[in-house]
């Protein structure tokens, strides 16, 4: 496809000539990807069209098309959010075709790759780039595509770093208004639409390429290291700055914590791999998962198993990435809320109250497994839940064995109604059942976002329910695209 193919107007275009073009990557309703379910198994959706898309060409000519026939789209990555962000009952754009490297700027230390390329794909292009390069910082996970990393400002941990969003110099958008123009968003080309699209949410046009920063490709060196929940909670603010990344995880029903720290070395690699940890870590924490669901009262042992397993001490040095990176195991409803740093400590002993009286309790709910708490730095990205102070973020997650529907929900909401409590914010790839008075109290540039969303796309092209639920206000009820199977957790 040639530069002045990509840059036409489509304005002119005939509509007949447009449906043409994308019925060659639309994809036929009998086919299995033309239903969507998130990675979790937990949201399921069955779009009215479906498109693979390959070019950028053809990512505009959908936008184009839709806005000429009052289609709502929305983009899909990987679809790894566990909520429902990734659905909708519109037009939905699998964007698996749009990867690859597009280039690499050793220079001003920045590669640029299209948007639907996995952090997999990325870790490996600039591992055999010369000298090898890598992202500053990544989360827990490389599966999801970079576009869809941005515009849920996913985080890693450490508090010098910001969320992974703030090391973008660049996007690419396409934006839904008439020819459907190509546009360049930085910090020097309307920077606006920049700061609204660093967590964008898939509204704020459907996003083509990302330039980010890199650095020379770096090992990590992390211990792990067993304490108590009073050593914890009592060295709270010496324990996060101890280290360049710094993740707890918290066993309530073991009693004790685990403090990972990991610093760049130039020591050679020692990666920690054993097959017994692997199967009693996944495999028989698995079983014991589905007898605790069929007794429930068991549920604390378990805990206690997951303990056993993680109570000792641990080196590990690794490419940075892979040190980063955590095994999610199974199937799970999960939920992540982020708070001011310094509320951290008393956030957290109202957690372990909450805890202990659910333990004591014959019928309390119970904890299916640690507790992850991680820092950011504070940014300036409108929608991120970092947005202006250094930030503690604090997760649980309820996992599925075997994919089965467990009851999760009471157990989350008293967990998100403490944490909101402390002013926290959600994190957006998640479950969450604010709407737009809530997040104006907690965002100062909510409403700018809504600006900049009227300003690009005032046809709500790109609303998809879960932005229209959230952020507009509209009644689309949270569980609408629940599967049934899972709508049975409690």
């Amino acid at each position: 496809m040639s530069s002045a193919a990509a840059a036409a107007d489509l304005s002119s275009v005939p509509t007949q000539t447009l449906q043409s073009a994308l019925q060659e990557i639309s994809i036929p309703t009998s086919s299995p990807k033309a239903t969507f379910t998130n990675w979790a198994k937990t949201f399921k959706c069955q779009p009215q069209r479906v498109f693979a898309p390959t070019t950028r060409l053809q990512c505009r000519q959908i936008i184009e098309l839709a806005r000429r026939e009052g289609a709502r789209v929305h983009p899909l990555g990987v679809g790894h959010s566990p909520s429902d962000l990734a659905c909708t009952n519109g037009w939905l754009v699998r964007m698996e075709g749009l990867t690859g490297t597009v280039k690499v700027n050793h220079e001003k230390h920045s590669a640029t790759f299209l948007a639907g390329t996995t952090l997999h794909q990325v870790h490996a292009s600039l591992a055999a780039a010369s000298p090898p390069l890598a992202l500053p910082n990544i989360g827990s996970i490389s599966d999801q595509t970079i576009g869809g990393l941005i515009s849920t400002a996913s985080h890693g941990s450490g508090i010098t770093f910001p969320v992974l969003s703030q090391h973008v110099r660049s996007l690419s958008l396409v934006l839904p208004l008439p020819g459907a123009p190509v546009v360049r968003a930085s910090p020097n080309d309307d920077v606006e639409l920049f700061k609204a699209s660093l967590c964008g949410l898939g509204a704020t046009g459907l996003m083509l390429e990302v330039e980010i920063e890199v650095e020379e490709a770096f090992r990590l060196r992390e211990t792990k290291e067993p304490r108590s929940l009073e050593y914890m909670l009592e060295n709270l603010d010496e324990i996060k700055g101890s280290a360049e990344h710094v993740r707890v995880w918290w066993y309530p029903d073991g009693k004790g914590t685990i403090i990972g720290r990991a610093n760049r070395t130039y020591e050679p690699a020692q990666p920690t791999v054993s097959l017994l940890a692997h199967i009693l870590g996944f495999h028989v924490t698995q079983f014991f998962l589905f007898v605790s669901r069929i007794f429930p009262s068991l549920t604390p042992a378990v805990g206690r198993w997951a303990w056993w397993l993680a109570n000792e001490e641990s080196v590990t040095v690794d490419e940075g990435y892979k040190i980063l990176n955590f095994d999610c195991l199974f199937p799970q409803y999960a939920l992540e809320w982020a708070i001011d740093a310094s509320l951290a400590k008393q956030c957290l002993q109202d957690l372990r109250v909450w805890l202990d009286h659910e333990a004591a309790a014959h019928d309390g709910l119970r904890a299916h497994f640690p507790l992850e708490i991680r820092w950011s730095s504070a940014d300036d990205i409108y929608l991120s839940p970092s947005y202006g102070r250094e930030t503690c973020w604090i997760g649980v997650v309820t996992y599925r064995p075997y994919g089965l529907a467990v009851p999760y929900r009471k157990f989350h909401e008293k967990f998100a109604s403490i944490i909101a409590s402390y002013g926290g914010r959600p994190h957006w790839a998640k479950q969450h059942t604010l709407r737009p008075k809530d997040l104006e109290t907690l965002y100062p540039k909510f409403n700018d976002f809504k600006d900049v969303l009227h300003r690009v796309d005032p046809n709500a092209i790109m609303r998809s329910e879960n932005v229209r639920r959230h952020i507009d206000g509209e009644n689309v009820p949270d569980r609408v695209f629940k599967t049934r199977l899972h709508a049975l957790g409690s």
